[in-house]
């Protein structure tokens, strides 16, 4: 099994970029962040954003950049396609997009945003990624949805190769099983009978989208037997996990994280 570390939620930018080298150098899968540009407290701020994974990016080598993940409902489609394919080339193709619904409902009043509904969330979600795996083949794209509407958008240089996307589901089935049928990849919460569920569904799928889950372990709340839980889902079938280790004590928790993949 594949693991990943999400290093949020931190507010030192050099902190992030030294447990990104360091992810790097020991072996883990993947890193990636949270996207968050509202702070709920002055004092909780969260590294974050495409200026962020670009220079995780450019100071790593082997790693793959994978946010945990972008909320759709934050930028426009055209912001979306042009930092995912410019990502995709700065990182000869270690990216791949982690993108959800969005969540948070109070961040969007926060900033006088609006909060669509959890069928047009999904909805949108789905129009989005169906519109950008053509607008990454660099062609003029025409697209006529309900909430997407292209009329021969083009956005180069396009990637080499498509990144994968990976849909964050967490514990919402409704969202895994609309995802299962056009994502690389469903991630989702530490539950058994969800991921039984995912497996299921990702079996009889055209695609076979792989399986990861999402961990979060910031802060305080690293377990007293990560890699029992880690085993868990090894034994589970899990393709990927991803953990959230954001703290001041990050570089030394991605070498705990290593030393568990190497053994799993």
């Amino acid at each position: 099994m594949k693991v990943g570390a999400v290093l949020s939620p931190v507010p030192d930018i050099g902190l992030v970029l030294e447990a990104a080298r360091v992810a790097d150098e020991s072996g883990l899968d993947a890193v990636g962040l949270w996207d968050h540009y509202h702070s709920q407290q002055p004092e909780w701020g969260y590294v974050a954003g495409w200026a962020t994974l670009g220079a995780i990016v450019a100071t790593t080598e082997h790693v793959r950049v994978v946010p945990m993940v972008i909320n759709s409902l934050h930028y426009e489609l055209g912001t979306i396609a042009k930092e995912s394919s410019m990502l995709a080339l700065a990182s000869g193709g270690r990216f791949e997009l982690g993108i959800g619904a969005g969540d948070w409902p109070a961040s969007f009043e926060a900033w006088g945003r609006p909060f669509p509904g959890s069928a047009d969330r999904l909805a949108m979600l789905d129009e989005t990624v169906a519109s950008l795996r053509k607008i990454w083949s660099g062609e003029p794209v025409t697209f006529k949805g309900k909430h997407v509407d292209l009329s021969g958008a083009i956005c180069t240089p396009a990637p080499a190769v498509a990144p994968r996307v990976v849909v964050g589901a967490g514990g919402s089935k409704r969202t895994m099983l609309e995802a299962i049928g056009y994502a690389d990849e469903v991630n989702i919460y530490e539950d058994l009978a969800l991921i039984e569920m995912a497996h299921r569904l990702a079996e009889s799928a055209p695609s076979h989208p792989a399986v990861s889950v999402f961990m979060d372990w910031s802060m305080m709340q690293w377990p007293a037997d990560p890699e029992v839980r880690i085993g868990r889902l090894s034994a589970a079938g899990v393709d990927r996990v991803f953990v959230g280790i954001g703290g001041p004590n990050m570089p030394a928790r991605i070498a705990s994280l290593a030393g568990m993949a190497s053994r799993g």
